[in-house]
């Protein structure tokens, strides 16, 4: 049975290392590309727990013809060592999952030194227990402020039309080699636990990058001697991403808007009743076309604009918004995030 502390906690999923050496005397499928001053070799080696690219190229040279090699190694630590990717490891665990997959390779007949390997791309994930549908809000509020976001949803069988489908994940590309996504993993596996993943991609010179500004390099030797690296990445990538840009938007954005439409409808219905017409009555339902995300802060309008009617207000926006209390949900992922 898998233990909450081993579920719920920063962690790699996957990782690929470079600059390793590899030998092997078994034959493997190369492709061969040429080009007019080049011949480029590959061998893709693949397996359930593993994959491997061995490249040779040959080209020419200013002065003379040159070569050059390239090898790289992507897996799952924790596939390794359990079978499942739903916990996410370690360094401690990566350094295990490195020793039974050296012993793994050796076994098929290719030898792999990692002693001088350095990562290439790195996930690097939090699992929180949380429900994805009930706190989809709070996730939509990281990705809203970034343009070009995307969801992924599902069609359900809802006989309401504004049920017919649900987010499953949201995903956005923060910049050409980072990317950034929310998705239900309880959906992937039976659990009895509700479990959203908050999953961090560092491709190529990305994770080198950030590892530097923490004065580390992107050898795999730094990471399993640094046991807080990769908690120290996600949580300071994550807070100047997303968490201060979110305080942010509910601020410049959401709050902005419902009180500029509150005070729209409300002159509206000023001027209808000086012309006669009908007014409209349902303040709330107007604003439901906006984004009302907590419903303290249909209160606090109240209190700024109708204090004299403010007691039968609150109870009016309590008995219907009651559920819309998305602060709350976010401080608490907030502590999830950053314990203290």
């Amino acid at each position: 049975m898998l233990s909450e502390n081993k579920i719920f906690r920063i962690g790699i999923d996957k990782i690929s290392l470079y600059n390793f050496s590899i030998e092997t005397e078994k034959r493997f499928k190369k492709l061969t590309d040429y080009k007019e001053n080049s011949l480029k070799e590959k061998t893709i080696i693949t397996d359930e727990l593993f994959s491997i690219v061995n490249s040779y190229t040959v080209y020419q040279g200013e002065k003379e013809v040159e070569e050059s090699f390239f090898n790289r190694i992507t897996f799952n630590p924790n596939k390794i060592l359990t079978g499942d990717n739903i916990c996410n490891s370690t360094t401690l665990d990566l350094k295990e999952a490195i020793e039974k997959l050296t012993l793994m390779l050796k076994e098929k007949e290719i030898y792999i030194d990692f002693s001088d390997s350095r990562i290439a791309d790195i996930e690097i994930n939090l699992n929180v227990p949380v429900d994805f549908n009930e706190y989809s809000e709070v996730f939509m509020l990281f990705f809203k402020q970034i343009n070009f976001s995307k969801a992924i949803s599902a069609i359900t069988d809802s006989e309401r039309v504004k049920n017919f489908k649900i987010d499953e994940s949201f995903f956005t590309r923060i910049n050409k080699s980072v990317t950034f996504k929310v998705y239900s993993k309880d959906r992937e596996k039976n659990l009895n636990t509700s479990i959203s993943r908050l999953e961090y991609f560092f491709e190529t010179s990305s994770y080198k990058y950030i590892s530097e500004k923490f004065g580390k390099d992107n050898s795999l030797a730094t990471l399993l001697k640094n046991k807080d690296l990769i908690e120290v990445i996600f949580r300071e990538r994550l807070k100047k991403d997303f968490i201060k840009k979110a305080f942010s938007y509910i601020e410049n954005r959401i709050k902005p808007v419902l009180e500029k439409e509150y005070l729209a409808f409300k002159k509206a219905n000023i001027l209808a009743r000086s012309t006669g017409r009908k007014e409209e009555r349902n303040i709330y339902r107007y604003l439901e076309e906006f984004w009302i995300f907590d419903y303290s802060f249909l209160i606090d309008i109240i209190g700024k604009y109708d204090s004299k009617h403010k007691g039968r207000e609150t109870k009016k926006i309590l008995e219907k918004y009651i559920q819309h209390n998305n602060l709350k949900k976010l401080n608490y992922l907030l502590e999830l995030i950053f314990p203290h």
